[in-house]
């Protein structure tokens, strides 16, 4: 059963990655002429935010995962979330927002630790634990 759930937060940390990765390419649709809005810059960056944090979140105590592998889960959570209050401080604070496209290669490098801690952790043999000896119950 862990190791299903752990397949599930591999299979959930690498859509997220895939998402991550995706989302350079889609600004440069639009910057570059090929689309006429960000539309789908801005879709795939909240769906990060609304599906890949919750997901991550459930999956991975769901998966038992070790203790640094969920705070790593966390600590791409949290950066998501300031990925989005970034890009929304632009009518505010230009200077902040400008850190959104520097915060995607924190972003890429964190999500790409995940997986590959995810596939290591899939590796490893799992470990049975001791149950009671199936004779110590007799009288």
């Amino acid at each position: 059963m862990k190791r299903g759930l752990r397949i599930a937060h591999l299979v959930v940390a690498s859509l997220v990655l895939a998402g991550i990765v995706l989302q350079p390419f889609l600004i440069g649709l639009f910057l570059f002429g090929a689309v006429h809005t960000s539309d789908l810059h801005t879709t795939v960056g909240y769906g990060l935010f609304e599906l890949g944090i919750p997901l991550l979140l459930i999956s991975g105590p769901l998966a038992r995962l070790p203790k640094n592998e969920m705070l790593l889960t966390l600590v791409l959570a949290v950066d998501i979330l300031l990925q989005i209050l970034l890009v929304n401080l632009r009518d505010t604070s230009s200077i902040l927002a400008a850190l959104h496209p520097l915060n995607a290669f924190a972003l890429l490098l964190i999500a790409m630790t995940v997986v590959k801690r995810d596939r290591a952790l899939l590796r490893q043999p799992e470990t049975k634990t001791p149950g009671p000896c199936p004779s110590a119950n007799v009288s």
